[in-house]
């Protein structure tokens, strides 16, 4: 009798140990099947998405000008060459003062360098040394800008190196144009999500582009020849350009 129960039982737990060898080996891939149609049922359900960008350029006429000018004076020593240079910046300053237009008046930067003669296969020889003022005149009375260019010219400062304009506030200019652009951006996401019959969901990403520096023109020669005529040139300048660029990301709704 006991040999009989414990073959028996023998055999029970055989059939119990492969049978927990099966249902292991089952649920594995029971669990993997499982995770499968979660994910496939949340790729139904998770929305999709629709990117777009919009561009804004608008155009606006210059408010003010930045004129780049030089005072150059050249003497055989430098104190000489720089005492020459300021003795010329009071005389521009002057003469801008009686001109009555409203401007502000910068220095930028001072040097002074040495000037040789080369020889060839000799040494170098010392001529003389060149003193040089770079100056800025910011002004809002554009059309007196040719004249201003003429008086401070015929004053001293004999080199012109560029003119720049600008707008007196370009901050707002730059948030006009990225208002219109998302609004851009809003309306042909809306019209990709209509035209696949879809609406528009959440805002997942909204992105402007860097703000870039203001346009700049420079044009010394023309204002050279301009600055060298009996009356003061009429310098019409161009329209400023501002752009903005946004990018947008909304989850689509069925």
């Amino acid at each position: 009798m006991d040999r009989y129960t414990d073959a028996s039982q023998d055999r029970a737990l055989g059939l119990a140990f492969w049978a927990l060898i099966a249902l292991l080996m089952l649920v594995p891939g029971s669990l993997a099947r499982a995770a499968w149609a979660a994910a496939d049922a949340g790729a139904l359900e998770a929305p999709g998405v629709v990117s777009a960008e919009g561009m804004a350029r608008l155009e606006r006429a210059p408010e003010k000008a930045h004129l780049d000018l030089a005072i150059v004076r050249s003497a055989r020593e430098a104190e000489e060459a720089l005492g020459a240079a300021h003795t010329a910046l009071g005389a521009l300053q002057e003469a801008l003062a009686g001109a009555a237009i409203p401007h502000q008046f910068f220095t930028r930067g001072t040097s002074v360098t040495p000037q040789y003669r080369y020889v060839q296969n000799g040494p170098r020889a010392l001529t003389h040394y060149e003193a040089r003022l770079e100056l800025e005149i910011t002004t809002e009375a554009l059309d007196a800008l040719g004249t201003l260019l003429t008086v401070a010219n015929g004053a001293g400062a004999d080199t012109v190196t560029g003119l720049r304009y600008a707008l007196a506030d370009p901050l707002s200019h730059r948030l006009e144009a990225l208002a219109l652009a998302t609004k851009r951006a809003r309306a042909t996401a809306q019209t990709l999500a209509a035209a696949a019959d879809h609406r528009l969901g959440a805002l997942l990403h909204l992105e402007a582009d860097r703000e870039g520096g203001a346009p700049t023109f420079p044009q010394p020669m023309m204002l050279r020849a301009a600055a060298e005529r009996d009356a003061g040139p009429s310098l019409a300048p161009p329209p400023l350009t501002v752009e903005a660029r946004v990018q947008v990301r909304y989850a689509l709704l069925p």
